[in-house]
């Protein structure tokens, strides 16, 4: 791989990362027992939509780069992107 492809590579690692991280922080929150309002469910809904685009633009940039996923995975990433195409932003207001 070039630099270009490896910063490329990386961008999405690190944003399917942050991605996680924030779904994981706010899914922390509502299990904490704190009061659970309209805006943290609007966050958290958002959040894991976050994690499936960051998730399928990692794998979608892997199979570009000729990686061959397994059948499961191929699956599950046909699925993701079937979730996100039948919200269409409705997460976001």
């Amino acid at each position: 791989m070039d630099n270009d492809r490896d910063h490329e590579l990386l961008s999405r690692f690190w944003a399917l990362h942050a991605a996680v991280i924030r779904r994981d922080g706010i899914e922390d929150r509502m299990r904490s027992g704190a009061p659970i309002d309209q805006d943290l469910l609007d966050r958290s809904l958002a959040a894991a939509e976050g994690v499936l685009q960051a998730r399928s633009a990692l794998y979608r940039h892997l199979m570009a780069s000729g990686w061959t996923p397994p059948d499961t995975l191929v699956k599950d990433l046909v699925y993701d992107e079937v979730v996100l195409s039948e919200t269409d932003g409705a997460l976001h207001g």
